[in-house]
């Protein structure tokens, strides 16, 4: 039961120069019709330790994602991007049990992340973007999705349509976009700007996020052999949990009654390309701390979480998708 609470809460939270001085710059997304497909590979690594029931229980997960971008239609108003998950591998040492699985593996053994992760294979969503804001007007997909992870688990079924509605996924779509200025804003060395999003995971809880940028300017990377200017971006975010309401409890095999999280660190820096229009390399480092009130058939625990997050994400040009293992 401990270890199917960990798993739970932890897939939630799921050569360079020294910078130069910089003019005034426009940092914006750049997308046209008939533009190549570009690729994301997406990497997240946690560790986490939980003291429950005079338990110390602690788990590490690494996690990473290959996702391919395709534009399908671009005019003054809106963009529309296809997303296609083309590859996902995954690794958590629990106690010192270590479970693990790779789509990229030639033969991938089966296990409880297998039948999790291999229905994620060739799921697309379509994304609708605001032109100029670069928020997220929609996303498209959703019933595919679920119909696809219900027929390998049809367990799972339930807590999808709750966690994983449409506001939901296009408030988890949206940051990776709207890192940068609304179009059209210019800025200068030490300008800032912020941007707030609320994250409703129905049984989870509620995630209330700040995020704060600051263009620091630019700096060089030599990249496939050449040299290239980017653009760097200090972003630091603040989060607010709050414990479901009554009647989002259900779903889960246990129940969160109350609980609070801060973030005690959490930092991170953006290069963006913008003479293509696009991020090139986003880090980030997060620690959280807290404790949830936790009940499993009526037995009420508390639950101290500390957890330790580290995100990379790079974009390219070339498929990152590596030969069969």
């Amino acid at each position: 039961m401990l270890m199917r609470i960990g798993l739970a809460l932890s897939l939630v939270w799921g050569a360079c120069t020294l910078p130069a001085q910089a003019q005034e710059v426009e940092l914006a997304w750049k997308f046209a019709q008939g533009d190549p497909t570009f690729y994301q590979k997406l990497k997240t690594s946690t560790t986490q330790t939980m003291k429950v029931m005079g338990q110390t229980i602690i788990q590490n997960l690494d996690q990473e994602f290959i996702f391919s971008w395709t534009v399908k239609s671009v005019d003054a108003d809106k963009v529309v991007l296809e997303q296609k998950i083309e590859a996902a591998a995954m690794k958590i040492n629990l106690a010192g049990n270590e479970v693990r699985f790779d789509t990229q593996a030639k033969e991938a053994a089966d296990n409880p992340l297998s039948s999790y992760f291999r229905p994620l294979i060739g799921s697309v969503f379509t994304i609708t973007l605001d032109a100029n804001k670069m928020t997220v007007l929609s996303v498209g997909g959703r019933e595919d999705f679920i119909k696809k992870m219900k027929e390998a688990n049809p367990q799972m079924e339930p807590l999808l349509r709750v966690i994983l509605t449409d506001e939901q996924l296009r408030q988890m779509c949206e940051p990776a976009f709207t890192s940068v200025p609304d179009r059209g804003t210019k800025v200068n060395v030490n300008d800032t700007w912020s941007r707030t999003s609320t994250l409703s995971m129905g049984p989870i809880g509620t995630f209330d996020t700040k995020y704060d940028y600051k263009y620091l300017g630019t700096e060089k990377r030599t990249i496939d052999g050449k040299e290239v200017t980017l653009h760097k971006i200090e972003m630091k975010t603040s989060l607010t949990y709050k414990a479901p309401e009554e009647k989002d409890r259900g779903g889960l095999n246990f129940r969160i009654e109350s609980g609070k999280l801060d973030t005690s660190e959490a930092t991170g820096t953006i290069l963006f390309n913008a003479e293509i229009g696009r991020v090139f390399e986003t880090k980030m480092d997060v620690k959280l701390k807290g404790k949830l009130d936790i009940s499993v058939t009526d037995v009420k625990s508390e639950v101290e979480l500390e957890q330790t997050q580290k995100t990379e994400t790079t974009f390219t040009d070339k498929s990152p998708i590596e030969a069969p293992k």
